[in-house]
Formats: C-alpha cells, structure tokens, sequence
C-alpha cells in the first residue's frame, strides 16, 4: 500500500459508478466542497448521500476528516456511527494505524466492534492490498475481546480479509486457529470463509473438519457446502500457459 499520493488512484476503483461521475465533475469544475457540510451529509437518511460524503472527504480532505470520522465512532447515534465507519474504510491504509490505535485506547465494546467494522470496509474497497501486521494483530486481539460483538466483527473481518486473493491468505492462519475452537458461531464464520480461499490449507482444514466424528452438526454442514465452493474454485482455475 502507498501513502496519500497515491491513495487516491486506488480509491477511484472501489468507488460505485455515480460516485465516480460526481467526482469528476467536481475536478473538472475546479470546486471544493465544504468539510462541515459533508460531514452534515453523513448523517442523511439516503445512503447514497453518504457515500458521496466520505468520498469527498479521501478526495479532498485526507488529513483533515480522519480525525473526526473518528471521533464519530463514540457515537450513541447509530446511524451516524455506522456511516463513520464506512467512511473509515474508504481511506485504505492510511485508517488501519489510526483505528488500532481507537481500539486499544476504548474501553467502549462498541467501539471496539465499530474499529473492526472499518477494517471490514477497508478489505471490501481495497480488495488487493493486504493489512498491515498490526492491524492483522489487533485482529488477533479482538478475537479474545470479552464482548461478542467485537470477537464476531474480527471473524467477519478475517472472512473479508480471506477473499483478497494472494493478499488475504494473511488471514488464513488465524481463521485456522478459531476452526479448532469452541465457539460454534466464530467456528462456523470461519469455515464458510475457507471455501473462498484458494490454498491447500483450507482445502485440509475443510476435509478434517468433516472427518471428524465429534464435530458439531452445524459446522460440518457449513464445511461441507464450504469444500463444494473450494473445489469448484479449483475447477474454474485459469489454465496456465
């Protein structure tokens, strides 16, 4: 990953078509929004309007927004939380160090949750750049979080970060580590989440799960549908030359 010069290329892909649009016409007129009432528009009811919002804000206000969307993760407004934590993810790489750091400073569950959301947005808009080692470290932590919600967030997290093609076999080994736990629900997010990573080791995991005999039925069922989508991957390969 790059720093903000280059972060911009790198936003335009992951952003939706009329996005897109909207920012060219703003360049191309030579306009800069307002700060203050893109951070007004965050807390529209129209999603779409929010999306703008935050993509103005990595379009022209990297440095300036961070701070605030931030601060928005304390919230009690859940729409205006949740709207922060999309725009958290729309800034790539330069969010993951400033959201380890709000997880290991709040003792707030939700905002813990709500940092690992953002990871879960950042793996989403920038699907082929990998996390940084801290940031898969706060993963790590937040899977022995005491509150539910953030130890599921970090699973759901490491599902989206294992879909990242080569980058996301990062993830692998901790979604590995809850396949031999006992929590039924992490272990089933996880096992769901091996059937999209194309590498030998989940193909193993998968088949040991379904061959032991002691497995609760609701995890094989989910392995077993899991090992079906990695085969079919594995059959839709691109042939190399």
């Amino acid at each position: 990953m790059g720093g903000l010069g280059s972060l911009q290329g790198r936003g335009v892909s992951a952003r939706p078509v009329f996005t897109l649009r909207i920012m060219r016409m703003s360049s191309s007129a030579e306009t800069r929004p307002d700060l203050d009432r893109l951070f007004e528009d965050l807390s529209h009811p129209n999603p779409n309007i929010q999306n703008q919002a935050f993509w103005a804000m990595v379009e022209h206000y990297p440095q300036e927004s961070m701070p605030r969307l931030l601060a928005l993760l304390d919230q009690s407004d859940t729409s205006l939380r949740r709207a922060a934590v999309r725009g958290m993810g729309a800034f790539g790489e330069i969010s993951l160090q400033p959201l380890a750091e709000k997880f290991r400073s709040s003792e707030d569950g939700t905002v813990r949750a709500s940092c690992v959301k953002a990871y879960v947005q950042v793996a989403a808009n920038y699907p082929d750049e990998p996390f940084s080692k801290d940031a898969m470290a706060v993963l790590e932590e937040a899977l022995e979080d005491d509150c539910p919600v953030v130890s599921q967030s970090a699973v759901m997290a490491l599902g989206q970060v294992g879909k990242q093609g080569a980058a996301g076999k990062q993830a692998l080994p901790l979604l590995l580590k809850i396949c031999q736990g006992e929590n039924i629900a992490h272990m089933q997010s996880a096992v769901m989440a091996l059937g999209e990573i194309d590498d030998p080791d989940s193909e193993a995991s998968l088949r040991a799960l379904l061959a032991d005999e002691s497995m609760d039925p609701l995890v094989k069922e989910v392995a077993e549908s899991s090992l079906a989508r990695f085969e079919n991957m594995k059959a839709n390969r691109p042939v190399s030359g």
